[in-house]
């Protein structure tokens, strides 16, 4: 499980760890939500969205890195955003 910040989350939403494990590419469930009221649909399980998770990914851990507190969401699909 993960969050929209691709943090990796327990079950009930929490995140794990203190939040600097990241799920990116096809370790992750591909989708936030339920259908059909889906918070991000489901992203297909090849290199490009593993790519693009994983580019989202880095912008947090360096926002982390810098000392601020908010991260930014990821979202699909990424040319609509």
């Amino acid at each position: 499980h993960f969050n929209k910040y691709m943090q990796v989350t327990r079950k009930d939403g929490s995140v794990w760890s203190d939040g600097t494990i990241f799920a990116v590419g096809d370790c992750n469930y591909g989708c936030l939500g339920s259908p059909p009221n889906w918070e991000m649909p489901p992203v297909p399980k090849i290199s490009y969205p593993g790519e693009e998770q994983a580019l989202h990914a880095v912008k947090n851990i360096e926002r982390m890195a810098r000392g601020k507190k908010t991260l930014k969401p990821t979202w699909w699909p990424w040319g609509a955003g």
